[in-house]
């Protein structure tokens, strides 16, 4: 329907200006082609920024995101690095009071075999 407002208008502006005669049919004419082609423009500029500005849009964010997908797993990643060495500090500051206790623990046990055993070779305390 957009398509016949152009040649519409030329004929209805033509046979307005046919009124003042051959010169004003031309005139007519000429303007009201004028006029409907810059309003076909304006409506097909609309369409046309419609088009830019929602698919466009659409491809630029779709191609953003991938490049943010990226950044987002790299990210991630090094989160997931800085974890695992958090838990394995953890577990070594964990361990250190388990090998003292155990180191203790047999200097402990070989004191008292040798107490039970009436044998101490040397005295806790102190020494006179």
């Amino acid at each position: 329907m957009k398509s016949l407002i152009t040649p519409a208008a030329t004929v209805t502006g033509a046979a307005v200006g046919s009124i003042g005669g051959p010169v004003g049919a031309g005139l007519g004419a000429g303007a009201a082609y004028a006029g409907a082609e810059i309003w076909t423009l304006d409506d097909e500029n609309k369409k046309l920024v419609t088009a830019i500005t929602t698919g466009d849009v659409k491809g630029i964010v779709a191609a953003q995101m991938k490049s943010q997908e990226g950044r987002i797993n790299e990210v991630a990643g090094s989160i997931w690095n800085t974890l695992k060495i958090a838990a394995l500090v953890v577990l070594g500051i964990m361990c250190i009071p388990l090998f003292i206790t155990r180191s203790n623990s047999k200097k402990i046990n070989a004191i008292c075999e040798e107490t039970k055993n009436g044998k101490p070779k040397k005295a806790l305390g102190k020494s006179k």
